[in-house]
């Protein structure tokens, strides 16, 4: 899965007016006596609720790498059962064709010859029958018949035990897939709690904050009213210093020497240092990825969808690169493993950045401190700054 995560400074003023459960814990009362103490105490809790959602959204974009990495390993083993089931069918058909090569001979000493001999021996015992129609059966097969049967029953036991154990891996990789999803579904449950809550509390905390901002509107307007007469008095003392003013501006300007304009650089003028170790320049794909990504933007994030009109973290990378020819893995950790690892300080558009545990999300960025996610559930594919939660990043070649 992103896997992946909310850019949650973007959107904290948002919070700090929308938040849930401040209000009700706060146990303000909407009236007259609000006060700018009140909307302090509701930005500082609200922060915390905001911290809260945050780890929800991080955790969420990791489980849908996880899930992502799950599925990636159940589609893998699904495959090599398939594989095998081939392999047992060819063997199978295999040792039925070297089974109808055995000579009519060999048959008939088996099925007929060996019959009528045990008749003629009625009174030879059943164990001595059976050991001479087996004897006249080996008897009558040539050599080579006998190996490659041999050889074609060894495969398919070979062929049915492989099966096997991959039916038990592929098993066990779809029982992780259900076990992640599970997982989400209660980060998810969690956050949907969150947002009731939200809604909830939305126009008890917009009264209050209204009030507030009331409370120090009248209070600007009525310090203004009382400075009125001071500007109106200092207004006419500014008038005449700017009249004096341009008369000596004037003045100077007649005596002035007209400036001499020269080329050349300033001792400034240095450009920034080249990286001791520089990366490789962006792939030639880099700029059409970007391109692509962002004309997804506003598209909903859905845990494990790649496109073309849904997106996880991953999902999204590896759609944009898609359209410019460049596959990748749906999984932002392998993602990671795949491509040229870079310094954050060599970053370029298309280059794909990571915070420290590459499995938990990844975003591109697009340049100017910029990046192009698709951050968690219930938020949409969008551009953010690049925030310190990001601390190592790839360059695809």
């Amino acid at each position: 899965m992103t896997t992946c995560t909310w850019n949650f400074r973007r959107h904290a003023v948002r919070i700090l007016v929308a938040a849930s459960t401040v209000a009700a814990g706060a146990g303000y009362s909407v009236g007259a006596n609000a006060s700018a103490d009140q909307l302090s105490s509701l930005r500082a809790q609200a922060q915390t609720l905001a911290a809260r959602i945050q780890t929800l959204g991080q955790q969420e974009g990791a489980l849908g790498e996880q899930y992502d990495a799950a599925t990636l390993a159940a589609q893998t083993a699904n495959a090599k059962v398939a594989s095998a089931t081939t392999a047992l069918a060819a063997a199978d058909a295999a040792t039925a064709k070297a089974r109808g090569a055995l000579s009519a001979e060999a048959l008939d000493a088996y099925t007929g010859g060996g019959t009528t001999r045990a008749l003629q021996g009625a009174s030879t015992l059943g164990t001595a029958t059976a050991s001479l129609l087996g004897a006249e059966y080996v008897d009558s097969l040539a050599a080579s018949q006998r190996d490659a049967l041999d050889q074609y029953r060894l495969a398919a036991v070979q062929d049915k035990t492989a099966k096997a154990t991959l039916q038990q891996a592929l098993v066990a990789a779809q029982a992780q897939v259900a076990q992640v999803s599970k997982a989400r579904q209660d980060v998810a449950a969690t956050q949907s709690q969150l947002q009731g809550a939200y809604q909830q509390d939305q126009g008890q905390i917009a009264t209050l904050v209204a009030q507030i901002q009331a409370q120090q509107a009248a209070a600007a307007a009525a310090a203004a009213q009382a400075a009125a007469q001071q500007r109106a008095a200092q207004q006419a003392q500014q008038l005449a210093a700017q009249q004096a003013a341009a008369s000596a501006a004037a003045r100077a300007s007649t005596q002035a020497a007209p400036a001499v304009s020269r080329g050349g650089t300033t001792s400034g003028g240095r450009g920034p240092a080249a990286p001791s170790n520089p990366a490789p320049p962006p792939g030639a794909g880099a700029s059409g990825a970007v391109s692509a990504a962002l004309t997804r933007l506003g598209d909903p994030y859905v845990w494990g969808a790649s496109g073309p009109s849904t997106f996880d973290c991953s999902g999204l990378v590896m759609w944009a690169y898609e359209q410019v020819g460049i596959s990748l893995p749906h999984y932002s950790g392998a993602q990671f493993a795949d491509g040229i690892h870079i310094s954050m300080s060599q970053l370029q558009p298309g280059d794909l950045v990571f915070p420290s545990d590459p499995g938990e999300h990844v975003a591109m960025y697009i340049g100017g401190g910029n990046i192009v996610e698709a951050p968690y559930t219930g938020a949409t594919v969008h551009v953010v700054p690049l925030s310190s939660w990001f601390v190592q990043a790839v360059r695809i070649g």
